[in-house]
């Protein structure tokens, strides 16, 4: 596996995390799509989109809790507050 096909599947999840979809949408968890023959090929691949994914949720203070509503990516202000310091 090329080490530019674990960046581009990390830059997919970060692009599908901007475009709103979960985790449950990681393209690599769907077999029948994609089917599998290198098992640690494809959970590199899982796990790429995953780390992207994560990433730009982090990035965007997205909160994901019962009770609370998932942050557009619309300019809005997040609805964590806090103060930096350096």
């Amino acid at each position: 596996m090329m080490f530019e096909n674990l960046l581009e599947m990390q830059e997919r999840g970060v692009r599908d995390r901007a475009r709103g979809r979960s985790l449950a949408d990681n393209p690599m968890s769907k077999p029948d799509i994609l089917p599998i023959t290198d098992l640690q090929e494809w959970y590199s691949m899982f796990d790429a989109w995953r780390f992207g994914w994560s990433i730009e949720d982090a990035m965007t203070g997205h909160i994901e809790m019962t009770g609370h509503i998932d942050m557009p990516r619309n300019g809005r202000a997040s609805p964590r507050a806090y103060t930096r310091t350096v």
